[in-house]
């Protein structure tokens, strides 16, 4: 089925009746996160809880809890993908260690509960940094046991997004509402460029996984800006793509192909971020993530947001809904 000019979601059964994912009620997808080797298992989060589909979404994607928690974050161990943490929007982290079937709390430390990144170390995976709404970095060494603030030289601690360095994954960047801050040292120690992109509300930030140094950081209001240089300098578009940017992902096999979720659907540019123009789902009000799976050929492109789960691996050109229709 294809999705072109219509609002179509997913549903998550659960006790008590049918959660309309994806519905104007709150239901939006906030969150993706793909298993590290299965392309048929998926999590997604919502407003009404988590949900997994072990079949590419023919299973009704049934709900794993963390019931009207909100989940905006999503991480596996890609060692261990059984071992799943999920950061709400209230309620901090939340783990599981059998594949999201039961979850327990795991925010010992942290002192604001709204988490909006989650990032597990690949050398490491008792090592997790959580970006918080407010509250700056947070980083357990024990697998989510304890948590400790990693918020030195970090002056905006409201938090956007969280991402790091897929080669060096000490390197670590934060979007903030005042900037882009970097920590080189694992998040012992954050710095601001007053050159780079500085007092400045970064909504989400890429990094393309051919080459690290090359980065993409959405902006509201002024657009896309891109850095070659590990984020010591940035650039806007030629053409600056307007309006309110909330998720950005580069091709993992086409770097020059940079995609946009926006206010207005989701945009993509095939020149490295220097023009945009319009790939689909211009109905769709707000794109919360965009996530790549390298796994597929050609990679696949989920979009989740206003209309739930659809998926494309035609650059835009068409979306598949993941799920059944609203019911």
């Amino acid at each position: 089925m294809r999705a072109l000019l219509v609002i179509l979601a997913i549903v998550c059964p659960q006790a008590g009746g049918l959660a309309q994912m994806g519905s104007p009620g709150g239901g939006e997808t906030q969150a993706i996160a793909l298993h590290p080797t299965d392309p048929l298992i998926v999590f997604v989060g919502a407003a009404k809880g988590l949900c997994k589909t072990s079949s590419g979404g023919k299973d009704n994607w049934p709900s794993t809890g963390l019931e009207a928690l909100s989940p905006r974050a999503i991480v596996l161990d890609r060692s261990n993908p059984d071992v799943v943490y999920a950061g709400t929007y209230e309620m901090g982290v939340y783990k599981s260690t059998d594949g999201a079937i039961s979850w327990t709390r795991a925010s010992s430390g942290v002192t604001n509960g709204r988490i909006r990144g989650l990032i597990i170390d690949p050398s490491n995976s008792q090592v997790v940094y959580a970006g918080t709404d407010g509250g700056g970095v947070f980083k357990t060494a024990d697998g989510g046991k304890t948590w400790d603030e990693a918020n030195r030289g970090l002056i905006d601690k409201t938090v956007r997004c969280l991402v790091a360095n897929p080669s060096k994954p000490e390197i670590l960047y934060a979007g903030t509402w005042h900037g882009v801050y970097k920590s080189v040292d694992g998040g012992q120690s954050w710095s601001v460029d007053p050159e780079g992109l500085y007092d400045i509300d970064v909504r989400a930030i890429a990094i393309d996984p051919s080459n690290p140094s090359v980065l993409y950081a959405a902006t509201s209001p002024a657009g896309v800006f891109k850095s070659t240089d590990g984020g010591r300098s940035w650039a806007l578009g030629q053409v600056p793509l307007a309006g309110e940017i909330l998720a950005l992902a580069v091709d993992p096999t086409e770097p020059s192909h940079v995609y946009a979720g926006t206010t207005k659907g989701v945009f993509r540019s095939i020149d490295g971020g220097r023009r945009f123009q319009p790939a689909g789902l211009q109905w769709s009000n707000r794109t919360w993530t965009l996530v790549f799976d390298a796994k597929t050929s050609p990679p696949t492109l989920y979009y989740g947001g206003e209309g739930g789960v659809l998926k494309t691996t035609s650059g835009g050109e068409w979306w598949d809904v993941t799920g059944p229709l609203r019911q």
